[in-house]
C-alpha cells in the first residue's frame, strides 16, 4: 500500500511540474534567447521601413487580423486595413526615405509576449517636396504565434509638438 501511494504522489508531481512548466520564471538565459528573437523581427521591420517595402515592413511582422491596433500620432486607432491604408499612403508614392532608430528596448514579459520600445525620426522624399518629422516615440506589443513574433498592437507618439516641417 505503501508503495502505491508514493507512486501515486510521485506522479501527481511529475504531473503537476509537467503542466506548470509554462508558468515558470524565465531564466535570464531564456529571456536573451527570447529577446534575439523579437529583436531579429524589429530589424526585418526597420530595415522593410528603410527600403520602402511595406511587406518586409509590416505585412510580414505584424498580426493583420481583426484584433490588431495602431495607435497614430493623433492617438487615432487604425484597425488592419486602415493602418495599411496609411503605410501604403506613404510608402507607394515616396521616393526615398531616410530613418534614423534608437536601439530597441526590448522586455520580455513571458514566452510568448513581449513589449518593444524605439524612438525614430526621418524624412520622407516625395516628388516636389520633403517631409522630415522630429523624434516619435513607439511601442510595439509582440505575441509568439505559431513559433514567429507578430507585432499585435503599435503606438505612436510625438516627441515635440510639431510632427513634421516640410520642405518645398
Amino acid at each position: 500500500m505503501k508503495s502505491i501511494l508514493l507512486i501515486l504522489t510521485a506522479c501527481t508531481l511529475v504531473f503537476y511540474s509537467c503542466t506548470n512548466a509554462t508558468e515558470q520564471t524565465l531564466t535570464e538565459n531564456e529571456k536573451e534567447t527570447l529577446a534575439q528573437e523579437v529583436e531579429t523581427t524589429i530589424n526585418k521591420m526597420m530595415d522593410g521601413m528603410k527600403n520602402i517595402d511595406v511587406e518586409a515592413a509590416f505585412e510580414s511582422n505584424f498580426l493583420m487580423d481583426e484584433n490588431f491596433k495602431y495607435v497614430d500620432i493623433y492617438g487615432k486607432t487604425l484597425k488592419k486595413d486602415g493602418f495599411r491604408k496609411a503605410a501604403h499612403g506613404v510608402f507607394d508614392n515616396v521616393e526615398k526615405i531616410e530613418f534614423e532608430f534608437t536601439t530597441p528596448i526590448i522586455r520580455i514579459i513571458d514566452r510568448k509576449v513581449a513589449v518593444v520600445n524605439l524612438t525614430y525620426s526621418g524624412k520622407y522624399y516625395f516628388p516636389g517636396s520633403t517631409l522630415a518629422w522630429s523624434p516619435c516615440g513607439s511601442t510595439l506589443v509582440l505575441q509568439k504565434i505559431d513559433n514567429k513574433w507578430k507585432v499585435i498592437h503599435f503606438h505612436e507618439s510625438l516627441q515635440e509638438s510639431e510632427f513634421v516641417t516640410t520642405e518645398l
